[in-house]
């Protein structure tokens, strides 16, 4: 078996792909837990349906872009959009809890230049990101891609505000959903994940005008994938696959990102979307039900239709291990959620303090509610650092033998936590499998991002060789592992 080499990047725990062997251990997914609300889209120009939120961290400022958007219905039920669809520009100034509009002067709303739009010339959805490659001419170094009917059209900027179109860049999908790109450091080209459809008529990735948001089709909405080493050149479109194999859902956005302290893994947070029109007996007991059998009335699935969210990993941006669990359900029926839009994670994450004094940070991400029924809100959620999946074991106990692989570095650290009863225990194995004296960590207990390993050998005797670890478990999870010079693995 040819060694893995991890040198020193973070191996997260989120896949089997180290696992040669594993008993009584499984890659467990871990839910966010809700901080706050951190944003209330009830300005003028915002409102219902403002939405397709891209959060980006910025060399310590931290952006918000968004749809503004409202539907108003009248006493038949006939939709309305009172103003046209703008996109617009927040900040925040506490470290990623709360949001704020940020005035730029650029369109005039109602009379009026004082708002944050920066742009009132898209139909539908826009998703921004900073170009991270090296040789990104200046005056691109913010790009946006915006929907425009069957094409995706480029929009650059050298500020991160004022946003020009340059082109359109690609026009074989089915746009109406964020589409995202992103500078790949890893693999030293650009990724575009977007919207494409198939199954029924639909046109070798594109809406007919026959299917075009008909109700109870059988299209299906998938997601693809190019490359580009250019931003003007791409590669053949292809469609994620998932392994293992699993059934051909409706996914409606993929919000993939590379994972920030992983750069070498995709994270990606689908919305599922699900028509229950054959369940029509709950929605007499679902929230809201004159505005929910309104909308069915008028727009069938805008009311028969639900969404949650789902969870997703990659080591190549191709192949994917896609979860059939919720990440995100709607919740406890509160008056303004299971609607059509609920479970809908925002683009991007932020690493955020922890509000419990002396904590280590935590990785905030961004959900939208009260779609369709009251202006939106952007609650704030938490996850541990890595903690998205862990490699878990229960009370009864259990044990992984990793691949082979080879490491540069002085140290280990890991993070991890147990129970007061529970540990975990390291073992450093050769290429064969066997014990090799002096590295076995003894049982460590405790909850630490970042926890040194303490073996009776040094970790440098080992860098470059080829190894295993094993690594017994109880009542435990590890969320990720990293060898590294020693002043680097204890800040990081």
């Amino acid at each position: 078996m040819e060694p893995l080499n991890i040198g020193r990047r973070r191996e997260v725990c989120w896949d089997e792909a180290l696992i040669d062997s594993a008993e009584g251990v499984q890659v467990r997914m871990h839910r966010p837990e809700f901080r706050n609300v951190a944003f209330v889209a009830d300005a003028p120009w915002e409102g219902d349906v403002s939405g397709y939120f891209t959060f980006m961290p910025d060399d310590g400022r931290l952006r918000m872009y968004y749809r503004g958007s409202r539907i108003t219905l009248d006493a038949d039920g006939v939709r309305e959009h009172p103003h046209t669809t703008v996109f617009c520009y927040g900040e925040s100034d506490d470290g990623g809890r709360t949001f704020r509009r940020v005035n730029v002067n650029k369109h005039a709303f109602w009379g009026t230049k004082d708002n944050n739009i920066i742009l009132n010339n898209i139909r539908d959805n826009m998703s921004f990101f900073k170009d991270t490659n090296p040789d990104c001419p200046a005056d691109e170094l913010y790009k946006g891609l915006a929907e425009e009917g069957e094409t995706l059209a480029y929009y650059k900027s050298a500020d991160g505000v004022n946003f020009e179109r340059v082109r359109t860049l690609v026009d074989d999908g089915a746009y109406d959903s964020l589409n995202v790109a992103m500078w790949d450091s890893v693999r030293k080209k650009y990724f575009l994940f977007y919207r494409g459809i198939h199954g029924g008529g639909s046109n070798n990735g594109k809406w007919t005008h026959t299917e075009d948001h008909a109700m109870h089709t059988t299209i299906i909405r998938d997601i693809r994938v190019r490359t580009s080493e250019d931003f003007v050149t791409w590669d053949e479109p292809r469609m994620l696959e998932y392994d293992p194999e699993r059934e051909d859902l409706e996914l409606y956005t993929n919000q993939i990102q590379p994972y920030y302290r992983a750069k070498h893994m995709y994270i990606g947070f689908p919305m599922r979307y699900t028509d229950r029109y054959m369940d029509s007996k709950n929605f007499y007991h679902l929230p809201d039900r004159e505005h929910r059998e309104m909308l069915i009335r008028n727009w069938g699935r805008s009311g028969t239709a639900m969404t949650d969210g789902i969870i997703m990993t990659s080591r190549d941006g191709y192949h994917f291990r896609r979860t059939e669990e919720a990440f995100f359900t709607p919740g406890p029926e509160r008056g303004t959620n299971w609607y059509y839009g609920d479970g809908s994670l925002c683009y991007g994450m932020f690493e955020t303090p922890s509000d419990i004094p002396g904590a280590p940070n935590e990785i905030s991400i961004y959900l939208p509610a009260d779609y369709r029924v009251n202006p939106v809100k952007i609650l704030r959620y938490a996850v541990r650092l890595d903690g998205f999946f862990s490699w878990r074991a229960d009370y009864p106990g259990g044990k992984v033998t990793t691949k082979p692989f080879v490491f540069e570095g002085d140290a280990m650290h890991v993070n991890f936590a147990t129970s007061c009863a529970g540990y975990v225990q390291i073992r450093m194995l050769d290429e064969d499998g066997c014990a090799i004296e002096g590295y076995d960590s003894g049982r460590m207990f405790g909850d630490s991002v970042s926890r040194p390993v303490d073996f009776d050998a040094p970790v440098s005797a080992l860098s470059g060789k080829t190894v295993r670890m094993e690594i017994t478990m109880k009542d435990a999870d590890l969320y990720s592992f990293v060898f590294r010079p020693d002043y680097l693995a204890a800040n990081s």
